[in-house]
């Protein structure tokens, strides 16, 4: 559908987008029945994961992340001058929201999850999120990142109403595919999302971009297909991956978290992954990983298959 829109779209270069992405965010209240004051878009959602701490937070406060996830997370705070405090994960590298939750201190002002989370994939269940949510004290944010909700997990954006400290963002990059347009947006009280206006540009995004975003917020068969495929692949790359000797943590998203046999050397690993060409996340981008580990993209079937006979070439090799 966002295709076929943008060849048929009428633009008129001289005027400027809508203020604050009204025509987007009325059509994100339509589709998820909240107000339309509950809603922020930005470029991207990056850029609002960089604008909340130094929005919502003062130098020296405390921020908490799970130890393995998304790294911007942490990068963002350490740049608004927060102290970022990492908890371990479980023993099958999930979050641990009791440990989480055993943290919590005065100067806590921001916690940070991912869900499904980045670059496990696993996923909590909302009730989980729920009831963790509950035991959080009401001064302190949560903000949960759905950018791969799209293909596993359920959202909690139904919940704004009840939680006046939860933060929800969500991307049409991963499931939509339409990184290009760099859209991101964020679902808050209402109060949240005025103060966030009120301390960032009017103009987040551009006219074009909204008018697409507006076109594949209804292509809801898309979504559907995108997550069918990207389901089948991902046991597909699971299961051989798997049988070659890696071990692959649970993953309900669009990519893998895997450890290398211990036969096979890391840096012999990375080394080989450049001569083939192959394009992962290596584990030393996370905080107290290494290349023994590394993230995947599940990607259309022709490119997964090729993956795995480069992965047996590597494995072949190093015998």
């Amino acid at each position: 559908m966002v295709s076929s829109a943008l060849k048929q779209m009428r633009v008129d270069f001289n005027d400027y987008p809508s203020p604050n992405g009204k025509k987007l965010r009325k059509k994100l209240s339509e589709k998820f029945l909240l107000n339309i004051d509950n809603f922020f878009v930005a470029n991207g959602s990056e850029s609002i994961i960089n604008d909340l701490p130094k929005v919502f937070c003062t130098v020296g406060d405390e921020v908490i992340i799970p130890k393995l996830t998304f790294p911007m997370f942490a990068v963002c705070s350490e740049l608004a001058g927060l102290n970022v405090l990492s908890v371990e994960m479980t023993d099958d590298l999930g979050v641990d929201l009791e440990g989480i939750i055993n943290v919590i201190s005065d100067n806590t002002k921001m916690i940070f999850l991912c869900n499904p989370n980045n670059p496990t994939g696993s996923v909590l269940p909302k009730n989980k999120i729920m009831q963790f949510i509950n035991q959080v004290p009401k001064n302190v944010l949560v903000v949960v990142d759905e950018a791969n909700i799209e293909f596993g997990g359920k959202s909690v954006i139904g919940e704004i109403g009840n939680q006046k400290n939860l933060i929800v963002l969500r991307t049409l990059s991963k499931g939509f595919g339409l990184a290009t347009l760099r859209i991101g947006f964020m679902v808050a009280n209402q109060n949240i999302i005025q103060k966030l206006e009120e301390e960032t540009p009017i103009f987040q995004i551009s006219g074009i971009s909204e008018q697409l975003a507006c076109v594949a917020l209804d292509d809801d068969e898309f979504i559907q297909r995108t997550r069918e495929v990207t389901a089948k692949q991902r046991l597909f790359l699971q299961n051989k991956l798997t049988e070659i000797g890696f071990t692959i943590f649970p993953s309900e998203a669009n990519n893998l978290f895997a450890k290398i046999p211990n036969s096979l050397s890391e840096k012999q690993f990375v080394k080989k992954l450049s001569e083939k060409g192959i394009s992962v996340v290596i584990g030393s981008n996370f905080d107290g990983f290494d290349d023994s580990f590394f993230r995947v993209s599940i990607r259309d079937e022709v490119t997964n298959q090729k993956f795995i006979q480069k992965i047996e070439e590597i494995m072949k090799e190093a015998m």
